[in-house]
């Protein structure tokens, strides 16, 4: 057989509602048949654009494809959960990405891929959808082993437009040895290659990093994720996935980062200061008194991860007349790092006495929303 033109099964596609499916020949995926499955979408584009699939595998965290994200910015993406239909914007959880985690060894030629798995820390927790858990043992996946698929890609070969309503396709797992007959060199060990054995249903354009999920003893887990296949989305040929069981010991490395309760600690001038308490001038919290319009006075925070796991910040803002933030606090921060927030008061034209408030929303379980108080006076 000749060896068939290769295509990653990912593509920037603008979202628009639509009743065709998607998988090629897929079936409609019933009410929480993959309740972990995500949507991986971009926010730098007119339209929400999807980029393709990916499964939460811990409450910060969602695995996907490496070559769907590896040239995006963490701040340009989103990922969308809870949902068959992705237009459900009332049920439909979104989060934002604070970083992106290529696999190191992650390469690609020709349409291939190898190693093509990126993991994505969301920027605060996903709390009422469980996880679903990997195959870690290589000897739970064999050939003939059945497996399904699940995806929002593209229906018709060439075609732009995802759907809305996810789909899911059967399939069964092929040797790697049947693989190469028809992709040749390309695969390698950390392959695993699956195909509807009636030939009806396959992963297309837009369906890159969604799960490859076996049951095992009445419990779903992650096998592989949609990597490439052929260019004209034959489902008379395998599609190629990354291997879990490979990966696992690497993916568990990123998960056992926000295992561990996470817990912020702000000082100011050596103090510690407490969320929603009065400022004061011993923390530098309370500015002081500024002479006169216009008068520029900063101070420094320190920022601090003081749980066993790992502190993400997703957002600070700042209200109050006059306050506002000159350095923005480290995103993200391993257990016992620091970082320095600053805060500038210039001195409104009216006015003696001023309050501010900085809110840092974290992924601290006991102090998810810190409240910073500050103040400041004019003469």
């Amino acid at each position: 057989m000749p060896r068939p033109l290769l295509t990653f099964l990912c593509l920037l596609i603008p979202f628009l509602p639509s009743g065709a499916r998607s998988i090629i020949d897929g079936t409609d995926a019933a009410p929480g048949e993959f309740p972990w499955i995500a949507g991986i979408v971009r926010r730098d584009v007119a339209a929400p654009g999807l980029v393709g699939g990916g499964t939460l595998v811990g409450d910060q965290w969602v695995l996907t494809a490496a070559h769907s994200v590896s040239d995006l910015t963490a701040t340009n993406l989103e990922v969308w959960l809870g949902v068959t239909a992705l237009d459900d914007t009332i049920s439909r959880q979104e989060r934002g990405v604070l970083a992106v985690y290529v696999h190191p060894d992650f390469a690609t030629n020709n349409g291939t891929s190898v190693n093509d798995l990126a993991m994505l820390l969301l920027e605060r927790p996903v709390t009422t959808i469980p996880p679903l858990g990997l195959i870690t043992h290589p000897a739970d996946l064999a050939t003939g082993d059945a497996v399904r698929v699940a995806g929002w890609g593209i229906s018709t070969v060439g075609g732009t437009e995802p759907t809305n309503r996810l789909q899911r396709a059967p399939a069964a797992i092929v040797s790697n040895a049947t693989a190469a007959m028809t992709f040749g060199s390309a695969i390698e060990p950390v392959h695993l290659a699956a195909m509807d054995p009636a030939e009806i249903g396959t992963p297309c354009v837009g369906d890159s990093g969604g799960p490859l999920v076996k049951n095992l003893s009445g419990t779903d887990r992650l096998a592989g994720l949609v990597s490439f296949g052929s260019l004209d989305c034959d489902p008379s040929l395998p599609t190629i996935y990354t291997r879990i069981p490979s990966f696992a010991p690497w993916i568990e490395e990123s998960l056992a980062l926000t295992a561990a309760p996470s817990s912020i600690s702000i000082r100011g001038k050596g103090r510690a200061i407490a969320s929603g308490a009065k400022a004061k001038g011993a923390n530098g919290s309370d500015f002081g008194e500024l002479r006169g319009p216009r008068a520029r006075r900063s101070r420094a925070f320190a920022v601090a991860s003081a749980g066993a796991g790992l502190l993400t910040v997703r957002s600070a803002t700042v209200s109050g007349r006059g306050f506002s933030m000159r350095t923005a606090p480290a995103a993200i921060l391993a257990a016992g790092a620091s970082g320095t927030m600053q805060v500038s008061f210039v001195a409104p034209a009216r006015g003696k006495r001023h309050q501010g408030r900085i809110h840092l929303f974290t992924n601290d379980p006991a102090t998810p929303v810190f409240l910073l108080r500050v103040a400041a006076s004019v003469r």
